[in-house]
């Protein structure tokens, strides 16, 4: 009965890790550019997040147990855990450069209106303030 928990764990695990490096080779310009690559982030991130929710519960149902005679899956497992954990700093620099990124596309947009603001705003009849230290 352990050994089965174990090895559902240690397939979830797999699965996880499998996810996450779906995700890791999505290209950090192509999710801001493209709304297939950022509509599949958003799936591979809700799948990921209901592996984790059965693994949670895994982990809920070997509480108390006996554990002996696991050893090896209980090393695949961590093994797993190490390659997801590996994986999830690889994830992180991806998704960090890819909100670099969308920073830049709003500060360009932002710098955009404001100078068309400056050019093509309406003249006022009180006249304009004209800043001459710049």
């Amino acid at each position: 009965m352990i050994d089965e928990i174990y090895q559902k764990k240690l397939g979830l695990c797999r699965q996880l890790r499998q996810v996450t490096e779906d995700m890791v080779q999505l290209q950090p310009d192509k999710l801001v550019n493209e709304d297939r690559a950022s509509e599949q982030m958003l799936r591979l991130l809700a799948e990921r997040d209901g592996i984790i929710e059965q693994i949670d519960e895994l982990d809920l149902e070997l509480v108390g147990r006996d554990e002996a005679g696991t050893d090896g899956l209980r090393d695949a497992i961590r093994a797993e855990l190490l390659k997801i954990q590996e994986l999830n700093g690889q994830l992180e620099q991806m998704l960090q450069d890819s909100l670099a990124q969308l920073r830049a596309e709003v500060k360009k947009v932002k710098d955009g209106r404001q100078s068309q603001r400056a050019y093509f705003a309406r003249a006022s009849a009180e006249g304009a303030f004209i800043d001459k230290r710049r």
